[in-house]
């Protein structure tokens, strides 16, 4: 019972951790393409002036 639980815990956190790098990249992505979004929109709105 202890041996499952032992072998069960770093599976999970190795688990978690393969599942938390893809999300850290998808925010990354999503933070260059929200500045990106928000420079058009500056810009457009600043020849709009």
């Amino acid at each position: 019972m202890t041996t499952t639980t032992a072998t069960s815990a770093p599976v999970a956190h190795f688990d978690f951790h393969a599942l938390f790098r893809p999300v850290l990249t998808v925010l990354r992505f999503t933070g260059h393409f929200v500045v990106a979004l928000v420079g058009v929109i500056f810009l457009g709105s600043a020849s709009e002036h």
